[in-house]
């Protein structure tokens, strides 16, 4: 078990607790096993019940997914949890153990992530679930939501995708309390080291823990994380919907956590540093960073963010076309072209045609996703050459364009 008093990225490093029988490795083994031996029928029983810890079958438990669930609810301050194979299935998970139900209001945030959009405006539509997606920046039109609609459920992200729109969360839980709704928090962006949302008072809070928690690009899966209210429901939705974390996938995202500290912070400082040499630069229309003045949640964000730790995101507006964004992507020699974040590389994504693809013209143009918007998940690489190759890139692609280009001396 870790030591509560122990600071985070001590915590970061050892949390999560391996359950081996007489030995202690510092890296826990892989448990590959899809079922485990019970020393007898009585106890197997228990273990079936719940009544007693212990695994019986990899889809209700396995040993290196429940070491890294331990691992988050410390680092969240949660009490129960579950891990799935994707931060999508996190998202679904979340919704069910809110006990919606047909005939239920959910409310979302008009800028999560454009999946989490069409999961709800489908699967869920499709079971009867009313789905009302607003701007959560504006407390006064979310609260008129909140009493107009009686909502079992609130979906929002901390930190949105594209625009790094931070809202409100402590308010917008205390808001949602006052009718008795539940505040599901995606807090994939941020990570437990800037924000944890139970905290502030959120019921659920959801991560890909494909982004940074794994942060090497190499595993996918999901995390929910919440009050104990919420246990039976959630690992009910594991055994009923077998959206189960694997094994490796596990064992690579909890390798993973224990380096977020150093990652992630250092991802942060690379995205001030890069965001503000290309808001100088002059080069592009727009630089989108939380922590820049004229970010339309600066006031929300200087509340709740660490003055260093903005997250890792910076998103440009060229200016022109989905031609100049191609040309701009075509041009980059270093900054791959990739639909993620939170990996080592900086890559860059478009919106367009990858996050909101299936959002309609009209839908964007409401969220303020332009046609010319790139999103920049910045990496670990030496900031001035992210910055020399995001410029040239943006160059040669306005000047094709037949945009001027601005530059300071």
């Amino acid at each position: 078990m870790s030591d509560k008093s122990w600071r985070r990225n001590t915590l970061l490093v050892h949390a999560g607790t391996p359950r081996v029988e007489n030995i202690q490795p510092t890296a826990l083994p892989i448990f590959p096993s899809t079922s485990y031996q019970s020393e007898s029928a009585e106890r197997l029983d228990r273990l079936m019940a719940g009544e007693v810890p212990g695994f019986s079958y990899a889809r209700h438990g396995n040993p290196n997914v429940e070491a890294l669930v331990d691992a988050m609810k410390e680092l969240e301050e949660a009490q129960t949890g579950i891990a799935t194979a994707s931060g999508m299935a996190a998202i679904d998970a979340a919704l069910y153990a809110t006990g919606v139900r047909p005939g239920d209001t959910v409310l979302v945030s008009q800028d999560v992530y454009g999946a989490s959009l069409n999961l709800l405006g489908t699967i869920w539509a499709e079971s009867e679930i009313q789905v009302v997606v607003g701007d959560f920046t504006d407390l006064t039109r979310f609260e008129s939501l909140l009493q107009k609609h009686k909502p079992t459920s609130i979906l929002i992200e901390t930190l949105s995708n594209p625009l790094l729109k931070i809202l409100d969360v402590p308010r917008i839980a205390e808001l949602a309390h006052t009718v008795e709704a539940q505040l599901i928090v995606d807090n994939t962006f941020t990570t437990p080291l800037i924000m944890q949302p139970l905290t502030l008072g959120a019921d659920i809070v959801v991560h890909s823990a494909t982004k940074y928690l794994g942060g090497h690009g190499d595993a996918m899966g999901g995390i929910v994380v919440a009050r104990e209210d919420y246990h039976d429901r959630l690992h009910q939705y594991l055994k009923l919907r077998g959206a189960v974390l694997g094994p490796f996938e596990a064992w690579l995202i909890h390798r993973g956590l224990r380096t977020l500290g150093v990652r992630f912070e250092k991802q942060c400082q690379n995205a001030a540093i890069i965001a503000e040499a290309l808001r100088t630069s002059q080069i592009f229309e727009r630089v989108f960073y939380p922590l820049f003045s004229d970010h339309p949640t600066y006031s929300v964000a200087q509340r709740l963010l660490a003055p260093a730790l903005g997250g890792a995101v910076v998103t440009l507006d060229l200016g022109g076309s989905q031609a100049t964004a191609f040309r701009f992507l075509n041009e980059l020699q270093l900054v791959g072209s990739a639909t993620t974040v939170g990996d080592i590389y900086t890559l860059c994504l478009y919106p367009v045609i990858a996050s909101h693809r299936n959002q309609s013209p009209e839908e964007r143009q409401t969220m303020g996703i332009t046609d010319s918007m790139v999103r920049v998940s910045v990496g670990l690489e030496d900031p001035d050459d992210v910055i020399s190759d995001l410029i040239q890139a943006a160059k040669i692609a306005r000047r094709k364009d037949g945009s001027v280009v601005m530059q300071q001396d």
